[in-house]
């Protein structure tokens, strides 16, 4: 049982009249604490977003009908990232189906994963 559970049981039963005042006011500080976060979660979000778009568009900008993977996509953009971060920034343009993941053969290497323009 959590908290919010326990307080919504005692205001539910009608206990003494204190005890169901006491839950009432613990379950809105704890409304106004939730939605604080969620504000603050979704400007962090936004703030990060914002952050990512201009390398999310460099690397769409270099993206051809061949298929590159993630090394070749930041040289050829002119980035200072890793190539670990590709996926991340890459997957709303996949999303979005502007962007498709393919296999790409790599010469002593094995196989890559490649991004291509839809």
């Amino acid at each position: 049982m959590t908290k919010r559970e326990f307080l919504e049981a005692i205001v539910a039963a009608g206990v003494a009249e204190e005890l169901a005042e006491f839950a009432g006011t613990e379950l809105a500080k704890m409304d106004k604490a939730n939605e604080a976060r969620r504000e603050k979660s979704v400007e962090k979000a936004a703030a990060k977003e914002a952050e990512k778009a201009p390398l999310r568009e460099a690397i769409f900008a270099v993206m051809t009908d061949e298929p590159k993977t993630a090394t070749t996509l930041i040289e050829e953009a002119g980035l200072d990232i890793k190539p670990q971060s590709i996926p991340s920034l890459v997957r709303p343009l996949v999303e979005a189906g502007k962007v498709d993941k393919v296999d790409v053969k790599v010469v002593g290497k094995g196989k890559q994963r490649g991004y291509v323009r839809a």
